[in-house]
């Protein structure tokens, strides 16, 4: 887990300013904007640092304030390769609030990373209160899931940003 020496604190405007910046968040009120961000915490992470290992089980939701995180499969090992690059805006592990599986992928900061983190219960309780939200997430989910197809199909090299799984 990310230490917190010398992250940067944001404050409740700031963060919510730039949640509304963020595709999943966008359709909010900045008074569910206001709520949300009461809920979220800030983690910072050094390059290098995994931030969500493949195969754990955790459902946290992360979206990514600065820096950049690679996604990848099989992570150190012999087989490993990146699915997508995230930059700010980008968020990932929303996949874990609907399943119980383990996760997918890994992620792990390329450059110090500032990110904030929504816990599962958080987030679902954000869905309850503002359904259109799993619309945007269901939307996200398809379209990754159909540039993974078209990549398979076509043996296109991996996506960067939202369009692949994380």
């Amino acid at each position: 887990m990310g230490g917190m020496t010398e992250a940067t604190v944001l404050s409740t405007t700031d963060k919510m300013l730039f949640l509304k910046r963020v595709s999943l968040f966008s359709g909010m009120t900045l008074e569910q904007l206001r709520v949300l961000t009461a809920h979220l915490e800030e983690q910072h992470f050094l390059p290098g640092e995994v931030i969500i290992a493949e195969g754990e089980f955790s459902q946290d939701l992360y979206v990514l304030v600065s820096g950049r995180v690679r996604i990848a499969k099989d992570h150190a090992g012999p087989h490993e390769h990146t699915l997508a690059r995230l930059t700010q805006g980008d968020f990932f592990g929303e996949m874990a609030v609907f399943e119980s599986a383990p996760r997918s992928a890994t992620a792990v900061a390329e450059d110090e990373a500032e990110l904030l983190v929504l816990s599962p219960d958080k987030f679902k309780q954000t869905i309850y209160q503002k359904p259109e939200m799993a619309f945007a997430i269901f939307r996200e989910l398809s379209a990754r899931l159909r540039q993974r197809e078209e990549r398979a199909a076509g043996g296109q090299r991996p996506a960067s940003g939202l369009e692949a799984e994380a």
